[in-house]
């Protein structure tokens, strides 16, 4: 680059006065070009010599690429969630404390079994205001029936008795609106006192056990789970996905029956380039939400790829590598992993072939070479 430089105001001098001087700087400008090309391409990394002792010092093995079929689908790795309707939440409907927590992640609670006392003043004043508004819809009631009373006796109008019917309503729906905010809460002798009550039958799922836990209004207090059917969130690749709709029948390996796809997310994960798609799993998959769960997709009967243990495959420049055995040296190869689990990959078929040997164990001192530690 600097030579092409320092060229260039020669070849300005030389033919500044003659017909060729135009075209001095495109001349210029493309050596330049290729210049800064050449200087930027990157070759690809050279083959890691490695001796049959230095194997046996670095504890490398190896293990041959398969190729995989997937007539019988595709497995792939998701985590176990609890489906939304056997979810229930209890929110607290103002700013509270966490005074004392009464059970614990995990415990069995019934449906209005005291989970947690909890201490807030912002509660206490709209419980203040319930009981105003309880008095309020009492009054409205009785002023609406005692204005058809008058209506009967002809002693007033039907437009007051209407409004009357409409302020009696107003009121009621008031008051149960708030209402609903205290569904789960019961108050105690201290007024910013309460009890926060389990929603509903199941296992606890999350609560603040720790006493002085702040929690503002819109948290959850306590979550409880029901019910023994279980989901699995799994990140599908995007072409598989496109095999996929809602109801596709979906297996669990070593697992008898079959369960169902119950929802694909519309977008792609730009990092993963895959889909998140929701599965029903099948009876008898049992797991803690969070749990790892292998789940076999239906696929096309075709070519697959090459299958290697998961741990083969390490990140170099930001891209997925294996290191192929060259009898007195490892190359590091880029692949395209096509599918995951927790202890396998699908890999193109390319630039990898059947029956390559590749590396296992020994990795982090094949990548610390290959990137020239």
């Amino acid at each position: 680059v600097h030579s092409v430089v320092g060229m260039m105001p020669m070849c300005f001098a030389r033919f500044a006065a003659g017909p060729g001087r135009a075209l001095c700087p495109v001349l210029a400008a493309l050596a330049l070009a290729a210049a800064v090309t050449g200087a930027q391409a990157q070759p690809a990394p050279d083959p890691i010599a490695i001796s049959q002792a230095a194997r046996l010092a670095l504890g490398i093995e190896t293990v041959a690429a398969e190729r995989v079929s997937r007539h019988d689908g595709v497995a792939l790795t998701g985590h176990m969630t609890v489906p939304p309707e056997q979810r229930h939440a209890v929110v607290a409907p103002a700013g509270m404390i966490v005074a004392d927590t009464l059970v614990l992640p995990g415990q069995r609670v019934a449906a209005g079994d005291p989970v947690q006392r909890l201490y807030s003043p912002a509660l206490a004043s709209l419980h203040a205001e319930l009981d105003v508004l309880r008095l309020e819809a009492e009054h409205t009631a009785e002023l609406a029936e005692r204005a058809e009373a008058l209506l009967d006796a002809g002693l007033t109008t039907g437009e007051d008795v209407h409004e009357r019917r409409l302020a009696a309503i107003a009121a009621r729906l008031e008051l149960g609106a708030m209402q609903s905010r205290f569904g789960d809460f019961s108050g105690e002798a201290d007024p910013a006192r309460f009890l926060a009550r389990a929603p509903a039958d199941g296992v606890v799922a999350e609560i603040a056990t720790e006493a002085g836990t702040r929690l503002a209004e819109g948290d959850v207090i306590v979550s409880v789970t029901s019910g023994e059917t279980m989901w699995a969130r799994v990140h599908v690749p995007a072409r598989l996905s496109q095999e996929l709709a809602e109801g596709s029948p979906v297996r669990v390996p070593g697992t008898p029956g079959s369960g169902q796809v119950v929802a694909i997310d519309s977008m792609i994960d730009p990092a993963r380039r895959a889909v998140a798609v929701h599965v029903a799993l099948p009876d008898g998959v049992s797991g803690r939400p969070g749990s790892l769960v292998d789940v076999l997709f239906p696929a096309a009967a075709d070519a697959a790829g090459l299958s290697l243990p998961a741990r083969a495959v390490v990140r170099l420049g930001g891209e997925d590598h294996v290191f192929v055995d060259r009898d007195a040296a490892f190359e590091a190869l880029p692949v395209s992993v096509l599918t995951r689990t927790r202890d396998m990959v699908t890999i193109a078929a390319t630039p990898l072939a059947e029956g390559d040997r590749v590396a296992v164990s020994g990795l982090a001192a094949l990548k610390n070479m290959a990137e020239g530690g």
